[in-house]
Parts: C-alpha cells; structure tokens; sequence
C-alpha cells in the first residue's frame, strides 16, 4: 500500500544522508577522484591515439598477394624488383615450393583474418552490452528520480571545523525542487505539495545535525509535516447516529453519492454491516434505478446482510424510491435509511440535477462521497463538484488497498477542506477501518 509514495520518502532521507556524508568527509575525497578519473580519461586517450598512428600490418600486402588481384600483382612485382637475388643456399627445397608456401601463407592470413573478425565482433558486442546497461541505468535513475543536496562551499568548510553541518537553503533548493514534482508523480495534489515543502523547509534549514542522527532527524520532520497536512478532527460514524436518535431524528438519513464503478453499493453494504454490529437496525433504498442490475445488485447484499431492501423498476424517480425507503423505516421503527444512488461523473448535469432532487426531498442527515483512492488527482476535481452540487459531510475512499502511490489519501482533505471517514481497504463486509493520520503515515514511512 502507497508504495510509491513510500519509496519516494526513503530516497529523499538516504539522499540527504549521502549528501551530508560526502560533505562531512571533504573535498579532498572528492578532488582525488576527479584526478583518478581524469588519468584514466588520459590513458584511454594515448591509447586510441597509438592505436591509429600504427601503419597498415603487412599482413594486408600478403593477403592481396594471395587472393590474385591486380593490386597483389602489381605488389607481388614492386617486391620482386626490389627484393635482393638469393644464393644457392637460400634457394627453397623441393619440400618448400613456392606453391606449398603461398597456401601456407593463405592459411595463416585466413586464420589471422578469423582471428580479427572475432575480435571485432566480440569488441562490438561489450559495446553493445555497455550501451545497453547505460540505458537501463538511465531508465531506473529516472523511475526513482535520486534527489541530490549539493552543499555550498561555506557549509563544506563549516563541516572541517564542526562534528555538526549546519542545513542552508542553498544547500536544499534543488533538492526539495525535486521532492515537490516526486509528490505530485505519487498523486499528492499540487497545492498540497507544496505545502509539504514549505513545512518542510521551515523545520530543516538552520537546524545543526550530527551525521549519525541526520536519518531519524529527517524522518521525524517529514512525519510531523505530513501530521500537521492531514491532520483533521476525529469523526466518530457510530457516535454520530446516536446522537441523533437521541435527538428524536430517527430514521438517520444517510445518502451516498459518488461516480459509477467505485464501489459505492458495495461501500453502502459495508456500513449496513457497520451498523449491524452496533445493533443498529437499517434498511436500504435502491435508488440507483439508472444502472443495469443495481437494483438486483444492492438486493443481494441485502439478503447476505438480511437487511430490507425497498425497490421499485428501472427508470423510476430515485427520490420516490428514497422517499418510500423514509416511509418504511418510520412505520417499522429502523434506526437508519441507506440511500443508494446512480453513479454519475461530475460533467453529467442532468445525473447532478437529479441527485440534488433527491437531497431537496429527502433532507438528509448525512452525505457521503464515496470515490477511489486509485483515480489520483481526479478525486479531487470529483469532491469538489459534487460538494459544489449538494455540500459533501464526509468522504469514504475506496480501494486504498490497491493505491500504489498514496498521495491522494493525504491530499484530498487539505484540497477540498471535506474530512475522510472511512477506508475501504478490501472486499468483505468487515474491510472498512476510520481514517486515522497515524495509520497512514505508519504505512508511509514503514521500513
């Protein structure tokens, strides 16, 4: 869960940590390096430079004599002319004919010539392979983005005189610039991200660190950032219902609202079995009349959970179904009215304007958004329409077990101002745990 945004965090506090490490260490380190480096980059130089000053082997002459060309001719005449007459002892035996030694040369020429292609091709294929390594390190420096803390030449003379460095902005500028794009690639909304930094940059420069304390320094400030972000007042569903049967508002009217396809009757069943638990009794309005087999969809959680479930046929006003659901309940003396509804994008006014009938109608106690934490930024845009539309209480985010990234579970309350209530974090009836900023933050920054 949140791996991405997890895996983010981690870099950025080993990345400071490497940082500080180099910088407490010296230049002196570093400028050894670049004078090993660039001795290497010069002896690699000479060597391809020799390599070719060296003139044309002889053995390209012996070839072209060899194969018959006019151009091993011409070389095989040029030789001859100038070649010194031989004594009799140096004249060849029957044994070692010119014939015998022209194949033998051819032979050795062949096998030489085998030899060289096999060098090449061998030289190519270590290119090939070296090439294609930088590619794949290229490919995964980009996929984790290493964010690097560059300090400035004052902070590096500070560290020779000093166990501690002392953190200045100039010091984290591009790094943070960094940490910000990775927060919104992890789905943290834009403005949010920024805060992130700013209450960041706030905690971190200025402060003097010892190295060996540097990993829990920068971990305890990204977490109190993330606390101060998320931070909402706690709200209690079960305590909420109470109160208002208390109050003598029973049947508690709960509408859920949200797009089509994310999860919002399976969410509706998971609150019924909430409820349950806490001897609550319920029953649900099927007002999703829009949607083929909802209504048969919502009825079968409804006879899992055995739990009324009020219905009429598809195409029916969804407020008379809720407003039938009301009747029954006060006749029948349930605690709590489940309203479902038909999933609709924010762009579809007509689906809007029949969602904000059914509100003027029924009047409801409580109006839940239900939304997956998987969409990223959309959810965003999403709450803020609909709460536009009807004015949102609460959100319950579904599938946050299968988010990846995270960033919009700890973005969407600080965009749109609307506390999270719950999480659907699986598919049983009993997969629905209270937003709590402690268990997220536990689950982004876990080793």
């Amino acid at each position: 869960m949140f791996d991405l945004l997890k895996s983010k965090i981690t870099n950025f506090i080993k990345d400071i940590k490497n940082s500080v490490k180099s910088t407490v260490s010296g230049a002196g380190e570093e400028e050894a390096k670049k004078t090993v480096k660039a001795s290497l980059e010069s002896l690699e130089t000479e060597k391809r430079q020799t390599l070719l000053e060296t003139p044309l082997p002889q053995i390209e002459k012996e070839k072209m004599r060899a194969e018959g060309t006019k151009e091993g001719m011409s070389v095989q005449l040029t030789e001859r002319v100038k070649a010194p007459k031989k004594t009799v002892s140096e004249i060849p035996s029957k044994e070692h004919t010119p014939k015998v030694a022209a194949v033998e040369t051819h032979e050795r020429i062949t096998r030489e010539g085998i030899k060289d292609e096999k060098i090449k091709m061998i030289k190519e294929k270590k290119e090939r392979k070296e090439i294609q390594e930088k590619a794949q390190e290229k490919e995964t420096q980009e996929k984790t983005k290493i964010i690097k803390i560059k300090p400035s030449l004052v902070t590096k003379l500070e560290s020779f005189v000093s166990p501690s460095i002392a953190i200045k902005e100039n010091d984290i500028k591009s790094a943070f610039d960094d940490l910000e794009l990775q927060l919104i690639e992890a789905d943290v909304a834009l403005p949010v991200a920024q805060e992130i930094i700013v209450e960041l940059k706030s905690r971190i420069i200025g402060q003097r660190v010892k190295y060996n304390e540097l990993d829990a320094f920068v971990k305890q400030n990204i977490v109190d950032s993330m606390r101060e972000i998320i931070r909402q007042e706690h709200f209690d569903f079960i305590s909420f219902v109470r109160e208002r049967i208390s109050r003598g508002e029973k049947p508690v009217k709960i509408l859920f609202v949200g797009p089509n396809g994310h999860g919002k009757t399976t969410t509706i069943a998971k609150i019924a079995y909430l409820l349950k638990k806490n001897n609550f009794s319920t029953v649900i309005a099927a007002s999703d009349t829009f949607r083929a087999a909802a209504i048969e969809q919502i009825g079968e959680h409804g006879r899992c959970l055995n739990v009324p479930v009020i219905k009429h046929q598809y195409g029916s006003d969804p407020a008379a179904v809720a407003f039938d659901a009301i009747k029954y309940a006060e006749s029948h003396s349930i605690d709590v009215v489940l309203i479902d509804t038909a999933g609709r994008q924010e762009t579809s006014r007509n689906l809007i304007e029949q969602m904000k009938k059914i509100e003027r109608v029924i009047s409801p106690h409580l109006k839940i958004f239900v939304g997956e934490g998987i969409v990223g930024h959309a959810i965003i845009q999403q709450v803020s329409e609909f709460n536009d539309a009807i004015k949102i209480d609460g959100v319950i985010l579904t599938k946050v077990d299968c988010d990846t990234k995270g960033g919009s579970v700890i973005s969407i309350r600080k965009a749109t101002g609307i506390p999270i209530f719950y999480l659907g974090v699986g598919q049983n009836y009993e997969d629905l745990v209270p937003f709590n900023e402690e268990y997220i933050i536990s689950k982004l920054t876990s080793s």
